[in-house]
């Protein structure tokens, strides 16, 4: 039980108040009836001789190391029996958590001079080969006088995990090797709450698959992008692709990265336009060509005339259409029923005495799929035009741009465990970061598993499975065609079977899933992933199998928040560069309310979980 106000600790410190408190102790607000000062006192309840000495040692060396924006260090003592005590400077002030506590989410322009300023004092510990490990808005005060002040040290050399949980690196609460970029994750997670009065997933329930990261920005609409993607670079769970020191941190917050710039469509790499190779010069003084003697008969002039009404008409009207929101729609259908106009317009007008016959369409044939070296089916996705986005969805999703792309084939199922394994075995790609699953110790390489889709693979890891199999990952906007184009009606819609969501069709956080907002009105049995083709009529009118539930799926394209404002209108394959890679389709873990085909998500491309896996695309030959 915690000390009680007004109790007297180690006949010196009168306590006043509980200031928070953990597994292995408490820090109180307490008074020192000797110095008579504020202090802060923070205990550790192991008594044991190795605790107490490391506990020395750390607290010696903390001594060593003051800055004007940590605490002084005044005093520390052992109880025995108890455990062991640390005093130091109480800084008076409100803590960060407090003003969410009161405020809610803060605004960007208080957190990022904040956390700028927190990081000064962690980069200072860290050159000192010191770490925090317990950073989080409750150790961050706020004083009168405007300055922030980083408190309440870890104690690392105690050999025990003291920080909290959704603030702790995947391998500080691993109990393994920490190292300045834990901290560096720690304040990623501080950003994070700051920003959204949320905290994020505990790190090894993400690493588990048990639960995601959602951007900071889809949380809070009034986070600024680049902010988002810095809170999600120091939050990865891959220490290497943090940021790689507290000062790094500092200066992403200061310097808008996440924003990726508008690519120019030009010629050069630079951006400036210049005429291409095979461009014409236009004469100077263009020459008209000479006329010839015949004259047009005045029933053809009147036959013009009224041709040209009608395509004026016509385009007015396809104008009108192509404002109109089509969310199950298509610009193929309007262009369409404007050359159907067309044809009527010229046909009415032709002269009856010289009849020409209009030619006869054949419809041309869908190619056959290709059957590639695993034994995966790649399916036919037509080329053409189709609205790449929905304005009704989350801010990234739009604005929805009609775009054009060429045809391409695409897997059509997930990339399986056997499928992958033959890869591994050809020696063109590394096996998977683990052979396990969330609730299997043996997936990978298992007889039981081998046609449920790949997991615990990065980016890089896909693309060299789809580089060794003569293909490559799809865009965003393949993607996004083959979930929900349909050829026959010329429509998209907002599910790959249709516009109504029917959680039987497909696996996702349904009643077996450990999220606390899954959908307990369906059971379709499975814990995690299904073996692929599991839901033969969630298909896409493509025929293609899972794009929504089962595994999230890499895309090619890094993402943008802002990308489809400024995306070209022909193959748009996503920004030149950036920080982190476009995931599609969502998954065994995701909610009702995450699931549609025009959602976007994104993770480092070093990121793997048990809910994330792949499928290839290739172009026509």
């Amino acid at each position: 039980m915690p000390y009680l106000p007004q109790e007297l600790v180690h006949r010196r410190y009168r306590i006043l108040a509980l200031l928070g408190q953990g597994e292995y102790g408490a820090v109180y607000r307490a008074w020192d009836e000797r110095d008579e000062r504020e202090v802060a006192l923070k205990e550790h309840l192991d008594p044991s001789t190795a605790v107490r000495d490391n506990f020395r040692r750390q607290v010696r060396e903390l001594e060593r190391y003051q800055h004007p924006q940590r605490p002084a260090v005044l005093d520390f003592f052992t109880i025995e029996d108890v455990g062991q005590y640390l005093v130091s400077e109480y800084i008076l002030g409100v803590s960060l958590q407090e003003l969410l506590d009161q405020y809610g989410p803060l605004p960007a322009d208080l957190v990022v001079p904040w956390l700028h300023a927190a990081a000064i004092p962690l980069h200072d510990l860290h050159q000192k080969g010191q770490l925090h490990l317990n950073l989080k808005p409750a150790n961050l005060r706020l004083t009168p006088q405007g300055d922030i002040f980083v408190v309440d040290t870890g104690l690392p050399l105690v050999g025990a995990f003291t920080g909290t949980a959704a603030f702790a690196s995947p391998e500080q609460a691993a109990q393994g090797e920490v190292t300045p970029v834990s901290d560096v994750y720690s304040l990623g997670a501080t950003l994070y709450t700051l920003l959204t009065n949320k905290t994020p997933p505990p790190a090894l329930r993400r690493q588990s698959g048990l639960a995601t990261l959602e951007a900071a920005r889809d949380v809070n609409p009034d986070v600024p992008p680049y902010l988002s993607l810095v809170a999600n670079r120091a939050l990865s769970q891959r220490a290497d692709a943090r940021y790689d020191t507290a000062e790094a941190f500092a200066q992403a917050l200061r310097n808008p990265r996440g924003e990726t710039a508008p690519v120019a469509q030009s010629n050069t790499a630079v951006g400036r336009r210049i005429p291409s190779k095979n461009q014409t010069s236009v004469p100077a003084n263009p020459q008209r060509p000479a006329q010839t003697g015949r004259t047009m008969p005045t029933r053809t002039i009147w036959a013009l005339v009224v041709v040209l009404l009608l395509l004026v008409i016509t385009i007015a009207s396809m104008g009108i259409i192509s404002q109109q929101e089509l969310v199950g729609g298509s610009e193929e259908a309007a262009t369409a029923t404007m050359q159907s106009q067309i044809i009527s317009a010229l046909t009415a007008v032709a002269p009856t005495n010289t009849p020409t016959p209009l030619p006869t369409l054949v419809p041309t044939p869908t190619p056959a799929p290709l059957v590639v070296k695993t034994g995966q089916r790649m399916l036919y996705v037509p080329g053409g035009v189709f609205r790449f986005g929905n304005d009704e969805g989350n801010p990234d999703e739009g604005p929805a741009r009609l775009v054009n792309l060429d045809p391409f084939y695409i897997d059509e199922t997930e990339v399986t465990n056997a499928q992958y394994a033959q890869c591994v075995a050809d020696e063109g790609c590394a096996p998977p970061i683990r052979t396990g699953a969330s609730y299997h110790a043996a997936y990978y390489g298992s007889l039981d598993f081998v046609d449920y889709p790949v997991i615990f693979v990065n980016w890089y890891m896909a693309r060299d499975f789809c580089d060794w199999r003569d293909a490559r990952l799809p865009s965003e906007a393949e993607w996004e065609r083959a979930a929900g184009f349909d050829p026959v009606m010329l429509q998209r819609t907002l599910y790959p079977w249709g516009d109504e969501f029917d959680g039987t069709l497909l696996n996702y956080c349904d009643v077996n899933c450990p999220r606390e907002d899954r959908d307990f009105t369906t059971n379709d049995g499975h814990r995690d992933t299904a073996v692929v083709k599991s839901y033969p009529d969630g298909r896409s009118s493509l025929g293609v199998y899972d794009m929504l539930g089962n595994v999230m799926e890499w895309t090619a394209d890094w993402y943008d928040r802002n990308y489809y404002r400024d995306a070209p209108e022909r193959n748009p394959r996503g920004p030149a560069e950036g920080d982190f890679k476009s995931i599609r389709g969502g998954s065994w873990l995701t909610p009702l309310d995450g699931l549609s085909i025009t959602r976007r998500t994104f993770f480092d491309p070093l990121v793997t979980q048990a809910n994330l896996g792949f499928r290839c695309a290739s172009d026509v030959p």
